[in-house]
């Protein structure tokens, strides 16, 4: 049964909850009488007695109405006093504008309400990224106000076309979100199934970001990232401007962009602040410490353990004398200094800042060089391990490094058990698995997958701006140029 809006039913319904508000505003003397309905803390109380509540005592025009729908029609035809107006008549719509931080008043004889948005959020300012900083380029980000974060995309791109599109998800939080795209250039197929995955989204409560994540991607059993975020606004404004989509979600102090291929993770808004040859250098660098992280510890079990002959000669005899009076295989050590390397890196998370940094140095420092003295670990496996760990922490994508980090143990782990045979299979199931993986039409691997020429420009090179003439057609199908 449809629910109609009666102040007397919402009081009942929020009888315990002192934070909400209903009460009774009579407006004139004819014994018109409608009821105001806000949450205490969500609202601007200041502007709500200031321009609005006490306007209506001074109005000289609402004293002579003598019927609701009179005094509606006034305030809606231009005695709101308030910019962000409208009438509600559905009940579940209204519970959620006023849940959110709107004020309503409620007509009881005419069973609707009129709505202000009159919402004031305690929120942090717009600070300066924090992984994700650069010399040269904008030093804001996103916070947690959703609104906000539309505005400071809509500040970038005056676009007529820019559509920000609001939808919700969450059937007890209601979370508010907002997708973001240009009308003119994205692929409207594109936005219409990521609007269906999002509103087919049924769970009561959308409380971290993974609950979305999960919802989005469509290869839910990889690792590796599907779905990139940004704190950085102009990175999410230079993103629409080629065709992809942005999704604003409410208490997230980022945005997701959506569709998302390896080389945007690769990526770092730095590239574009330098001259393109120090941006491709930096590039290069990147994935060469990606080979560097998912490699080197594997090679160093496979090399040690089944096929010495690969090494150099005098690089052998090193390492088998380091090795001499270690009492573990390589794999062992290697193994454990990885685990070991992971424990400091979550025990820096959970500490404190000041506490976690100066614990993660110390940590690495006075555990490896004692394992190395008590002859537990060899200094070469210190070594490795290290560079490997350090190497990781390049990619500038967390999500994607964390893969990584995952990815460097099943590396190590089959070559302990076939040497570089174990490498070899390990390399070929994750290249078949990267290049099969398809990302709203676009191949996760693109365009080293594809012969899209335009797009081979800003991939592992960047080239000078003046080549970034069009728009990837796997994601863009028409309006591909950008430039003349």
């Amino acid at each position: 049964m449809e629910q109609i809006i009666n102040s007397q039913a919402i009081k009942e319904l929020f009888s315990k909850s002192g934070d909400v508000l209903v009460r009774p505003i009579k407006i004139n003397q004819n014994n018109v009488t409608f009821h105001i309905f806000c949450v205490d803390g969500l609202i601007n109380s200041q502007l709500t007695d200031e321009a609005i509540l006490q306007s209506l005592t001074t109005d000289k025009f609402i004293k002579d109405f003598t019927t609701e729908r009179a005094v509606m029609d006034y305030l809606l035809s231009g005695g709101a006093y308030h910019v962000f107006t409208k009438e509600e008549t559905d009940y579940q719509l209204l519970l959620k504008y006023v849940l959110s931080g709107m004020v309503a008043f409620l007509f009881d004889g005419e069973q609707k309400a009129i709505v202000y948005d009159i919402r004031m959020f305690e929120k942090r300012s717009i600070s300066e990224p924090t992984e994700e900083g650069v010399i040269k380029g904008a030093k804001d980000a996103f916070i947690e106000v959703m609104r906000i974060n539309t505005a400071l995309i809509r500040r970038r791109i005056r676009s007529e076309y820019l559509v920000v599109e609001s939808l919700s998800a969450g059937k007890v939080s209601k979370t508010d979100m907002s997708l973001c795209y240009i009308s003119n250039i994205a692929n409207m197929d594109t936005v219409n199934k990521i609007r269906d995955k999002i509103q087919a989204i049924d769970i009561d409560n959308i409380s971290t970001p993974a609950f979305i994540e999960e919802y989005l991607i469509e290869n839910k059993k990889s690792l590796f990232p599907q779905i990139m975020y940004t704190q950085r606004p102009d990175r999410i404004s230079a993103n629409l401007s080629d065709g992809r989509i942005a999704l604003v979600v409410d208490g997230i102090p980022f945005v997701y962009l959506l569709p998302c291929q390896l080389v945007m993770l690769m990526q770092s808004p730095e590239d574009y602040a330098n001259h393109f040859i120090v941006g491709s250098a930096l590039r290069v660098l990147r994935y060469l410490a990606m080979i560097v992280t998912l490699f080197l510890p594997a090679f160093y079990i496979a090399a040690t353990t089944y096929q010495n002959q690969l090494l150099p000669v005098q690089l052998a005899l090193s390492t088998q004398a380091a090795k001499q009076n270690v009492p573990f295989s390589s794999s062992t050590e290697v193994m454990g200094l990885l685990l070991s390397f992971e424990i400091l890196i979550e025990a820096g998370l959970r500490l404190p800042k000041t506490v976690g940094t100066a614990m993660s140095i110390l940590g690495g420092i006075v555990v490896g060089q004692a394992a190395v003295t008590a002859n537990i670990v060899s200094p070469l496996v210190v070594v490795i391990v290290s560079l490997a760990g350090i190497a990781g922490f390049i990619v500038p994508n967390q999500d994607l490094s964390s893969g990584i980090r995952v990815t460097r143990f099943i590396f190590a782990f089959l070559a302990s058990i076939g040497g570089f045979l174990g490498v070899t299979v390990g390399l070929i199931i994750l290249i078949t698995h990267l290049c099969s993986m398809d990302n709203y039409g676009v191949a996760y691997m693109s365009p080293f997958v594809d012969i899209d020429e335009s797009n081979h420009k800003d991939t592992l090179f960047r080239f000078p701006i003046k080549y970034f003439r069009k728009r990837t057609g796997k994601i863009v199908p028409e309006n591909r140029v950008k430039q003349k």
